[in-house]
């Protein structure tokens, strides 16, 4: 198979045309309101009304209340969410109508057994690692990754760039990728970097 892509912070038409022509499978839109890629739910369903059936809506929240989160899966008519906070497995539970990607920061040294542990409490759709403090740090490791052997599907997250993907994609054999800042110049999407980015992920077989 070849891993998906996600594309994380989308903020105008524009680079949402972009990643759609250089296929993207997963747009997320970030309604964490103090993070530098926020986007307000109107401007995001102005992008969203315009993306094909194909590709997989996810609205990223962080610590947000369920009645916000319901508000806006509607509103935009999510395929995901994203949880990046310390949501527990009871309010993980309580999200029925749309798919559930739960956000797990590594520290450098991060245990696997605990991880596992923490993991497994949560009913959720898939699984996604990202770095301790997002933006910043050094990259995951790869091999302390693929010990955790998730039985979910993985969302590989933290520090990806067109130079590094692959490898994280021979290591891991994630079901996803998702990057933000590995696409962007100065904050903002930029055209080649994705496509180099998406050809990287989408020639490598596994």
């Amino acid at each position: 198979m070849k891993a998906k892509v996600k594309i994380c912070g989308i903020r105008d038409c524009e680079e949402a045309i972009i990643c759609v022509d250089a296929g993207a499978d997963f747009f997320g839109f970030n309604f964490i309101e103090n993070s530098k890629r926020f986007i307000k739910p109107k401007d995001a369903l102005k992008i969203i009304k315009m993306l094909p059936l194909r590709v997989k809506k996810v609205g990223v929240f962080r610590n947000e209340s369920m009645e916000r989160v319901n508000s806006l899966i509607k509103y935009l008519k999510l395929d995901f969410v994203q949880l990046h906070g310390d949501e527990s497995p009871n309010y993980v539970s309580k999200i029925n109508i749309v798919g559930k990607i739960k956000v797990f920061s590594l520290g450098k040294n991060f245990d696997v057994k605990d991880i596992l542990n923490q993991v497994e409490r949560y009913n959720t759709d898939y699984i996604l690692v990202d770095r301790e403090r997002q933006g910043e740090g050094e990259l995951l490791s790869f091999k302390k990754v693929k010990e955790l052997k998730i039985g979910k599907k993985l969302f590989l997250a933290g520090g990806l760039n067109a130079e590094n993907v692959r490898i994280g994609i021979e290591e891991v054999h994630p079901y996803a990728v998702d990057v933000a800042g590995g696409v962007e110049t100065d904050r903002v999407k930029n055209k080649e970097k994705i496509y180099r980015f998406i050809r990287e992920v989408k020639k490598y077989d596994f």
